[in-house]
């Protein structure tokens, strides 16, 4: 399976970078956030997902769980 290099963004800021495979880019992005994706990015936090070996660069946005404040 490729090995993609996945960087955790604020805006253009790096905030955590980690390593994953899977069959494709987005496969390897879940096993790192374990939610659901979308792309392209359309939040200020995002991730840049970059398979290795091709050098193909992909930028996904993810779900979050909002809790209403009381």
């Amino acid at each position: 399976m490729p090995r993609y290099q996945i960087d955790e963004m604020d805006g253009d800021e790096l905030l955590a970078s980690h390593v994953a495979s899977g069959a494709t880019a987005l496969e390897a992005l879940r096993k790192i956030t374990g939610k659901t994706t979308w792309t392209p990015a359309l939040r200020n936090r995002w991730f840049r997902v970059v398979d290795e070996s091709e050098g193909h660069v992909f930028e996904y946005s993810v779900a979050h769980d909002f809790t209403p404040r009381r």
